[in-house]
């Protein structure tokens, strides 16, 4: 009994959380990747702060504690990746990344809940080393990033 409310508060937190992200317009990388005064393409180099591996940790999550991963950002021409590394390829196989943008400085990871049917984004601010951020609005994301 209690584990059912347990995974019905979750799901109600996530359907809130992720209900406003349906509003949220996005800019892909390619649609940023040209300027309007030259028509020139713009290097995939504005974006090198984002690449590299991540250690990042989603703090008091509803089913208790922390939820630790790892995951690497990668770019293949014109498009951002991410990936999970490690033993977080197994370990977080509940939550399946589905794509990867850039938006006003901030990295947005589209993430899928498929047990709950949600689907919400991981927005990480890099500073330097430093990531700091939010999963579904929600819950507060620290940690590192490496190149």
């Amino acid at each position: 009994m209690i584990k059912m409310k347990n995974k019905i508060l979750i799901l109600a937190f996530l359907l809130m959380s992720s209900s406003c992200s349906i509003f949220k317009a996005s800019q892909t990388i390619s649609e940023k990747n040209t300027k309007e005064a030259s028509d020139e393409f713009v290097s995939a180099d504005i974006y090198q702060r984002f690449l590299g591996d991540y250690s990042l940790e989603i703090l008091n999550i509803p089913t208790g504690g922390d939820g630790s991963f790892t995951m690497k950002v990668t770019v293949d021409g014109d498009i951002l990746k991410s990936e999970y590394t490690g033993d977080s390829i197994e370990d977080a196989s509940w939550v399946i990344i589905k794509s990867t943008e850039v938006e006003d400085d901030i990295l947005f990871v589209e993430v899928h809940v498929p047990e709950y049917g949600v689907t919400g984004y991981w927005e990480l601010y890099v500073e330097g080393n430093a990531v700091t951020g939010y999963a579904f609005d929600m819950f507060e994301i620290v940690g590192t990033i490496s190149r």
